[in-house]
């Protein structure tokens, strides 16, 4: 039924942060924390996995550049709970589909860092396939 207000984010769901720089990811391949940093707007857009293939969320993430001359590099995959367990919000925030956006960033960068740094080592980064 279009038109209906997507359902709330539970924490049991799996959550997808698009990589766009390279820069992003360390040699051993896990994601740096400048991935979750949400400069330099206040909320950091995120896709929730739920109802989506693999394919799927990998061409979300394709049209997740917009008009940005940026290439996808790959994903960071993260448990809706990591997020919820460092007082942060997640609101669904469509369209696009299964979009949502995590809010409730301390509003001084050291302390974005801190929480950015948990969520990183918590995070699966997934490099583009192909």
């Amino acid at each position: 039924m279009s038109g209906d207000a997507p359902t709330p984010v539970d924490s049991t769901e799996q959550l997808a942060r698009f990589v766009f720089f390279h820069r992003y990811v360390r040699a051993d391949g896990m994601v740096r924390a400048d991935a979750f940093i949400p400069h330099p707007y206040s909320d950091l857009s995120v896709t929730r996995h739920l109802a989506l293939t693999e394919d799927e969320i990998w061409e979300m993430g394709k049209s997740a550049r917009g008009n940005r001359e940026v290439v996808l590099q790959g994903r960071a995959d993260i448990s809706a709970q990591v997020v919820i367990s460092q007082s942060l919000v997640i609101t669904p925030d469509e369209p696009p589909r299964n979009h949502a956006v995590i809010t409730g960033w301390p509003p001084d960068k050291p302390a974005q860092k801190i929480k950015a740094q948990l969520l990183s080592v918590a995070a699966r980064y997934l490099p583009k396939p192909g």
